[in-house]
């Protein structure tokens, strides 16, 4: 399944970016710089709408009691630095769960992106 959410950067006073997503409660997460954090953010996203599609379809357990909603329009989301950042501005994030699926299953038997480039 494919997805878009608005998230939600921090730029830290300390150095990097904090990543929340306002409409996917447990999605979050940082990066060193810009592009780490986008990346990261992608697989914060995916990740956590896995877990939101498995408890879903009764493959989790026990179940979440959270579930996936529609995104909030980005024009809608609000961001404002808090105490620890500089700046605050909103990104639209993609997602695509079955992409995530498959590289889980890579991982599993030890084959990623990195495994492929090499061979």
């Amino acid at each position: 399944m494919k997805y878009v959410y608005p998230a939600i950067f921090y730029a830290a006073k300390e150095g990097g970016y904090c990543v929340e997503f306002p409409d996917v409660q447990g999605a979050a997460t940082q990066g060193e710089t810009l592009y780490e954090a986008m990346e990261m953010a992608e697989d914060a996203l995916a990740g956590m709408l896995v877990c939101y599609e498995d408890s879903k379809a009764g493959r989790l357990q026990p179940p979440m009691t959270n579930r996936i909603v529609e995104p909030t329009p980005i024009e809608k989301v609000v961001a404002v630095p808090d105490e620890y950042s500089t700046l605050a501005f909103v990104v639209l994030i993609k997602a695509d769960t079955d992409e995530y699926r498959k590289t889980l299953e890579k991982m599993k038997k030890g084959k990623t992106k990195k495994d492929q480039k090499a061979a």
